[in-house]
């Protein structure tokens, strides 16, 4: 008679915590906090990365690796060639045995796994200056952003989001973002157990270290036709909501999401070079602290 067992998916996420692997099926030799199915052919498993992470060089003898890409973006550099090879989410990818490689990650990267036979072959190598500086060097993410481009991507991605426009004395924080070079007012997406106003403050908080009370809403921003493609393969549709804002404690420092700031007189915040989609933002941001007037769309 067959059986059939399984894993949840809590005991899978719980088992994660504060590890960035769990196997799900293999030969293991060490105790692992989730339960796992014992196999001799194969290992199955899952890597979740939090913070950026970066993989030493090795190589496995005889194992072939297959790889999915849940979610975030990764890269492998063929030690031998220096070749580097990006994945993101929905790539599958093999590695043969014989490859020497390194690997680095982004946050938020989510890789099913697969190797095959289930035997412990995995020998470090020592990295060279070139690529040991590669490991320790961040993924950048790039940001495109479209304004009603018929050549943009299809979304697959809607994240409610929040920005905050700091106005005193009719000068406006405007803050570069790192990913794209260009202006922007702070603010960024929704995170579980948080309201939108609770977001907009933290979000506040973490790019410019400043404390803010928000005051009003501005406007909401859903237009399908805005979409921001990320080089992770991220394509997301706008989903905005703009609060006003006053400062109420800190002093700026900035994240590693922004390069500069600068407090703006409201009528020369055009002269930054901006997504389209801010600059109408902004422009009805301005229109706001004039006349009142709120945007709806």
């Amino acid at each position: 008679m067959g059986v059939i067992k399984v894993l949840k998916k809590q005991e899978i996420e719980a088992s994660l915590e504060g590890l960035t692997r769990q196997y799900f099926a293999g030969n293991l030799k060490r105790p692992q906090k989730l339960p796992y199915f014992q196999s001799d052919d194969l290992e199955i498993g899952i890597t979740s990365y939090d913070g950026f992470h970066s993989e030493p060089v090795h190589i496995h003898a005889c194992a072939v690796e297959y790889q999915y890409m849940i979610s975030g973006r990764t890269q492998y550099m063929d030690v031998e060639t220096r070749e580097v090879f990006e994945f993101t989410a929905g790539d599958f990818y093999r590695i043969s045995p014989g490859t020497a490689y390194a690997q680095r990650a982004k946050p938020g990267t989510v890789i099913l796994f697969i190797k095959v036979p289930s035997v412990n072959d995995k020998t470090p190598l020592t990295a060279d200056q070139e690529v040991a500086a590669w490991l320790e060097e961040k993924l950048k993410t790039v940001r495109t952003d479209y304004y009603h481009d018929p050549k943009a991507p299809a979304p697959n991605s809607i994240r409610p989001a929040a920005a905050v426009a700091i106005v005193h004395e009719e000068r406006m924080l405007m803050l570069k973002r790192s990913d794209n070079g260009k202006w922007t007012m702070p603010g960024g997406t929704l995170e579980f157990g948080e309201s939108l106003t609770d977001c907009a403050v933290r979000e506040v908080r973490e790019e410019s270290g400043l404390e803010v009370r928000i005051s009003d809403v501005i406007g909401t921003y859903t237009d399908p036709n805005i979409r921001i493609a990320y080089s992770d393969g991220e394509v997301r549709q706008e989903f905005t909501i703009v609060y006003a804002g006053s400062v109420s404690g800190g002093h700026v420092e900035l994240d590693e999401e922004s390069t500069d700031y600068r407090w703006i007189a409201l009528d020369q915040v055009y002269e930054l070079e901006m997504a389209d989609s801010q600059k109408r933002r902004v422009k009805d941001v301005v229109e706001y602290f004039r006349t009142g007037q709120k945007r709806l769309g």
